[in-house]
């Protein structure tokens, strides 16, 4: 099993688990970063019904039962093992760039309880 730590690079704020939508960094052991949006079903259709649009897209989108802690992490899991990461999310870099002056052990995960990591570059 592939270590992994989880971000949130604008803060898990006040977020409605079963409507909403939030940015995640998905920072592996081996040093890489990508980046996803996940998406509760439930958000998709109240933002596809607010504007009247016929389809929804999203960069880097990933689907996610609910935007619970337990639920992200194992909506990120379930891509990791799956082997999909590399297609559903965009790599944007490594630790030393995304995470200056940090090493992995040093990035406290979502289950650490933190708010918000400033990033640079």
């Amino acid at each position: 099993m592939m270590d992994f730590k989880i971000t949130f690079p604008a803060g898990y704020n006040e977020t409605n688990e079963l409507d909403d939508n939030i940015d995640v960094h998905i920072i592996l052991e081996s040093g890489d970063v990508f980046v996803a949006t996940l998406f509760t079903l439930a958000n998709i259709q109240r933002l596809m019904a607010q504007s009247s649009s016929a389809s929804f897209w999203g960069s880097d989108m990933i689907i996610a039962a609910n935007l619970s802690r337990e639920g992200i992490r194992d909506t990120i899991q379930e891509v990791i093992d799956d082997e999909y990461l590399e297609h559903a999310c965009t790599h944007i870099g490594r630790i030393e760039k995304r995470y200056a002056g940090m090493s992995f052990d040093q990035i406290p995960d979502m289950a650490d309880g933190y708010k918000l990591i400033g990033q640079k570059g």
